[in-house]
């Protein structure tokens, strides 16, 4: 009985107070949107790919070649975000931003026993971070020579972003979605608060939670 008539008072409470649900749902819905479409920058990806293969100077390829190889690319992975490769780049290019903004523009990737390492640069313009990707994957093919004092990189397929590709972030139907969301929640906290403080009895089911009894009638509200 208890159980039944806290749920009751639960939907009693959401549809006295629905329409300022809904209205918290939909304005926080709409900031969101004006948010996306009007505050957040775009963000555009661009990836090259580069593979670490066996030295030039190896005809043939085993296993013991393709563990190494694998256990370099750990290393390069540092390597590609070090300080010796970034500041080349932001020379070449004639970059803003300082080596440490750079790096954060920069992931680099591998699948598990895979020869392939991935250079993904984000920027908000899709053409400079094609530039940005393609650079690092060229300063760091000709770095690791001189580093390492081995020549086994190439880069197979380079940035080429598309023109008029869509931004990776942000995503305006999952932004928008959410923000739909934090306003029903919003909505419902609001509305079960007030209901909470809100000590006056206003039907049957306020009647039983104050007194503990069960209300066998009602009396209609009559109108002079």
């Amino acid at each position: 009985m208890e159980d039944s008539v806290n749920v009751e008072k639960a939907l009693d409470i959401i549809k006295r107070n629905i329409l300022s649900i809904i209205s918290s749902m939909l304005l926080v819905g709409v900031l969101a949107t004006l948010i996306t479409y009007f505050i957040m920058t775009p963000k555009y990806e661009a990836e090259t790919q580069m593979l670490v293969s066996s030295p030039s100077d190896s005809v043939i390829v085993n296993f013991e070649n393709i563990e190494t190889n694998l256990q370099l690319i750990h290393t390069y992975r540092d390597i590609i975000l070090s300080k010796t490769i970034l500041e080349d780049v932001i020379t070449n290019l004639g970059l803003s931003q300082t080596v440490e903004e750079l790096s954060k523009q920069i992931t680099v990737t591998n699948q598990d026993q895979s020869q392939v390492l991935s250079i993904v640069a984000t920027d908000a313009s899709a053409q400079q971070a094609e530039q940005i990707s393609n650079e690092v994957a060229i300063v760091f093919k000709e770095r690791i020579v001189e580093i390492m004092y081995v020549d086994n990189i190439s880069i197979y397929a380079p940035a080429d972003v598309a023109p008029g590709i869509d931004p990776v972030s942000p995503q305006p139907l999952i932004n928008i979605a959410i923000g739909m969301v934090a306003g029903l929640i919003l909505g419902l906290i609001w509305a079960f608060s007030k209901a909470y403080f809100d000590k006056s009895v206003k039907n049957e089911i306020d009647v039983y939670n104050v007194l503990g009894l069960p209300v066998v009638g009602s009396l209609a509200k009559f109108e002079d």
